[in-house]
């Protein structure tokens, strides 16, 4: 566990935000979605490749097309498998997802409703999974997660132990 230091924006008068700094955050646990999730969709991918390459060619301009899209949509899912990530603190969750975003969205424990884990046949397999947090009007679906059920567990004791802190808070004052 170490202790990261997040800067938050506070607004003034002069309405430029100042960074305050807060070390309080400690991180619990970071983690990133698994390439392996997304197999089927690479080699989807790398077959439309191939054929582009066989039937088209590349002098043709439907090849030279097929042959773009595909390799921009792969590469920007690996951009996206890459750059997102998923850490738990004892203030919440952060969400930062796609390789455009820059913060955090962060997700508080008291604002979580459920945590449910799903599965299929690969996905145990290959041990990874998606975890659906639902938070009051929408839901969080963390893909290919590596060992979801551990960070299910991990979540639902920070959740806990956050609730067993504000009510004795809620007791001292």
């Amino acid at each position: 566990m170490s202790i990261k230091t997040i800067e938050t924006p506070v607004k003034t008068l002069n309405k430029e935000p100042v960074f305050i700094k807060n070390t309080e955050t400690q991180i619990i646990q970071s983690s990133k979605p698994s390439v392996r999730q997304y197999w089927l969709l690479f080699s989807i991918s790398a077959i439309s490749i191939l054929l582009a390459f066989t039937s088209f060619g590349t002098n043709t301009i439907t090849g030279l097309c097929l042959l773009s899209i595909s390799g921009l949509f792969i590469v920007y899912k690996m951009l996206s498998v890459y750059t997102t990530k998923y850490v738990i603190t004892h203030q919440g969750v952060l969400v930062r997802k796609g390789p455009f975003s820059r913060k955090f969205k962060e997700i508080s424990y008291h604002d979580i409703n459920n945590i449910s884990v799903k599965q299929g046949r690969m996905q145990k397999r290959l041990r990874v999974g998606n975890l659906t947090i639902s938070i009051k009007d929408a839901k969080s679906v963390w893909k290919g997660i590596k060992n979801p059920h551990k960070i299910k567990e991990v979540i639902n004791k920070e959740k806990v132990s956050e609730y067993e802190r504000r009510t004795l808070l809620r007791k001292i004052l």
